[in-house]
């Protein structure tokens, strides 16, 4: 059994849904379950209207329904050939639509927007795809069977980041979804949704979807995990910067994690998590390029046969722009106990998170994303040590697992950057991820002369 996860990208319209269409008919003989997003833009729709009804614009918010409505019923007149079947899809859609126009009534009478009733809203875009895609499948000659998320993804009630209830997920999909695909038809699940102990509609916060696909696999025992994106995979950096930058064809999921925290928003790490901790292959490939080998995610290279040996020490470049530095300076630092503590407790109040972190006998280093309120933290760093805040910096880092296995790399790094001036630099304990601050307008062309030195012409197809 596989696991194949398609994101609204895939479904945005005719085109791209027959393209999947095609895709899950390739795999049929691997007993695929298909968890699906919403249908392309759709969401940022369910999000606006949510906007809407908080700022008490219900006429907007009917507007935004309206528009979804129209939306689905077109994409589906475009894809469905059968009258039959648009008839079918109608319904559908209309049960729907009706669904959220009484959500709206009810939140316009008790004029507040509760936790549980956003949830309502934006997981209207799943329930609608999931059964519309399982309609386009069976026209088409593909077994198939829409299974309410659910039915299967017990959360706890925190409304808008549920968490999974693994184990009881595990016994659900045990008991509803193997015995479909035994049977030889193709469950389709809509991602991003659960449901509480309580019986209420939960969401799973950012990579809820992908979450979603990968606690499926986990419950199944998948053989692998595939998520269809735009993309050809993880990339050994950013295209609009490096035209020719190739795929890595073999990443671990550490690597991933890193590259996701510098910016690579292929995949959140935290909705991978489950299936590549149970050892499960994880892989990410081009709807629109099903041939292209794509990139796997594995928990370790263990079990590859000369993975330390024969892979380029780095694996992708990634960056920031558009990043602050915050110098703080006290003698009081020297041989003094909770100083740290007393600094880092002024970003937790004012709600700021650091990435990059260096530190000596007095001074600690900082970096963060810039933010309206860094004179609010400047103030109060300011009474307690010597700040200093200097904007207009980037971070361009290197990361492979074979970093800290390679003697010369720091050389070639360094000499690379030779023209560059490096305000800041830190290593990480993980030893995947080395990391400077330049200048942000120095970052494209740091990333470019790294990816030059450091990334072999194949692209990092072997990395």
């Amino acid at each position: 059994m596989i696991v194949m996860k398609f994101g609204g990208a895939s479904l945005k319209d005719a085109e791209a849904i027959n393209r999947t269409r095609e895709i899950i008919a390739s795999r049929i003989d691997k007993n695929p379950v298909v968890v699906v997003s919403a249908f392309g833009g759709i969401t940022d729709m369910l999000y606006e209207l949510t906007d809407a009804m908080l700022s008490r614009r219900t006429d907007k918010a009917r507007g935004k329904v309206s528009l979804i409505y129209e939306y689905c019923r077109r994409l589906m007149d475009e894809t469905l050939s059968n009258k039959l079947s648009r008839g079918k899809a109608e319904v559908i859609i209309d049960e729907n639509i009706s669904r959220l126009k009484k959500l709206i009534s009810g939140i316009e009478a008790v004029e507040e927007v509760s936790a549980r009733s956003r949830d309502m809203i934006l997981g209207s875009g799943e329930l609608i795809s999931a059964p519309l895609i399982t309609l386009v499948l069976s026209c088409n000659g593909i077994g198939c069977e829409y299974v309410d998320p659910r039915e299967l993804i017990l959360t706890d009630s925190e409304h808008g980041a549920a968490n999974p209830s693994l184990g009881e997920i595990k016994e659900r999909c045990q008991q509803r979804l193997v015995p479909v695909v035994v049977g030889g038809t193709v469950p389709v699940v809509g991602g991003f949704v659960g449901c509480s102990p309580d019986g209420a509609l939960t969401t799973l916060g950012r990579g809820g979807s992908d979450l979603t696909a990968s606690v499926i696999a986990l419950s199944i025992g998948a053989d692998s995990l595939e998520f269809w994106k735009d993309v050809d995979g993880i990339l050994a950096a950013d295209p609009r910067i490096v035209p020719r930058a190739r795929p890595v064809r073999r990443i671990t999921f550490q690597e991933a994690a890193e590259l996701a925290f510098l910016g690579a928003k292929v995949l959140h790490p935290a909705s991978i998590q489950p299936a590549v901790e149970a050892g499960i292959p994880v892989k990410v490939l081009n709807f629109n390029r099903p041939s292209s080998p794509g990139t796997m995610i594995l928990e370790s290279m263990d079990a590859v046969p000369g993975s330390i040996e024969q892979s380029p020490p780095i694996s992708s470049i990634a960056y920031k722009r558009n990043q602050l530095m915050v110098n703080v300076f006290s003698t009081r630092m020297l041989g003094a106990r909770g100083f740290l503590r007393r600094v880092f407790e002024v970003f937790d109040r004012i709600g700021l998170s650091v990435d990059h972190i260096a530190t000596s006998e007095v001074n600690v280093t900082v970096t963060l994303s810039a933010t309206d309120r860094i004179r609010e933290l400047e103030k109060e760093l300011n009474e307690v040590a010597v700040v200093r805040v200097e904007e207009g910096v980037g971070i361009v880092s290197v990361v492979g697992r074979n970093l800290p296995h390679t003697p010369g790399v720091a050389r070639r790094i360094f000499s690379a950057l030779a023209d560059f001036n490096i305000k800041l630099i830190t290593y990480g304990g993980s030893g995947v991820n080395l990391s400077m601050v330049v200048a942000d307008g120095d970052v494209t062309g740091a990333v470019r002369v790294l990816h030059e030195e450091l990334i072999p012409e194949t692209g990092g197809e072997d990395a």
